[in-house]
Formats: C-alpha cells, sequence, structure tokens
C-alpha cells in the first residue's frame, strides 16, 4: 500500500501528461472563449477587423474545449482535430492568431504553443495517444 501516491493506479506516465495536456488545452479554450466575447464588447467597435478576428477567437476556443472533450460528432467534420499532430498545428495556429498588444496575450501563445508542441511530439512517436483513445468499429466499451 502506498501512502501519499496522488496518481491512480494503473496509469502510466504518458497518460497522465496527455490527461494534464487536456485540462490546460480546455483552460486555454475557455480563455480564448472568454478573450473573444469579452473583447466584443471592450474593444473597439468601429475597428470590423478585430471584431471579426475576436469571433474566430471565440469559435476556434470552442472548437478546443469541443475537441479536448472528444466529441465525436464534431470530430466527423474536424478530422484534423482527431490526431496529435493535426490538434497540436491547430493549437499553435490559434496562439499565433490570439497575439495583441496585450502582455497576457504571450501568455496564452506559449501555452497554446506548449500543448500545441506536446500533442505533435506525441503524434511523431510510434503510437499517436489519440488513436489509442478511440475504439475501433464494433467495439464494445
Amino acid at each position: 500500500e502506498k501512502i501519499g501516491k496522488m496518481e491512480p493506479e494503473g496509469q502510466s506516465s504518458a497518460e497522465r501528461c496527455m490527461f494534464a495536456m487536456r485540462i490546460l488545452g480546455v483552460v486555454v479554450g475557455l480563455t480564448l472563449i472568454g478573450y473573444g466575447v469579452a473583447m466584443l464588447f471592450v474593444g473597439s467597435a468601429q475597428d470590423l477587423r478585430a471584431v471579426i478576428a475576436n469571433l474566430y477567437l471565440a469559435c476556434f476556443g470552442i472548437l478546443i474545449v469541443l475537441a479536448e472533450m472528444r466529441w465525436s460528432y464534431m470530430l466527423q467534420y474536424f478530422k484534423f482535430l482527431r490526431n496529435g499532430f493535426g490538434l497540436g498545428g491547430f493549437y499553435i495556429f490559434v496562439g499565433f492568431m490570439a497575439l495583441s498588444s496585450d502582455w497576457w496575450c504571450y501568455i496564452v501563445l506559449a501555452c497554446c504553443c506548449a500543448v500545441g508542441a506536446g500533442y505533435c511530439g506525441s503524434a511523431c512517436m510510434c503510437n499517436d495517444p489519440l488513436h489509442a483513445e478511440e475504439k475501433p468499429e464494433g467495439a464494445v466499451a
């Protein structure tokens, strides 16, 4: 009996790392949603480009949250989010899109790039962990 061990039984370090990346991904997605919606109300209403960019950030944040929850209905339309390389590239793209003059946008960029690099790195391994989570056709849960 191991006292003080915080990790669940039978969970490898790779699974714990993927779980931590998913949690960080949901936090990043929710931050993008909040930033995009907030900037629609407090940002410059005359700048059409900023309004469109903030709408995109909010939509991409929703897409990130749904991708991290592995919602299969959504993933059938956005198949590039099914593997680690596609999801990682999407994180990096959205991170650079979130850059603005605010100092904390660099923190969002760093988190997006860290999660994106983690997913891209996991996809470069022999066994993509996102494909390991999917169950084959006809499999019983």
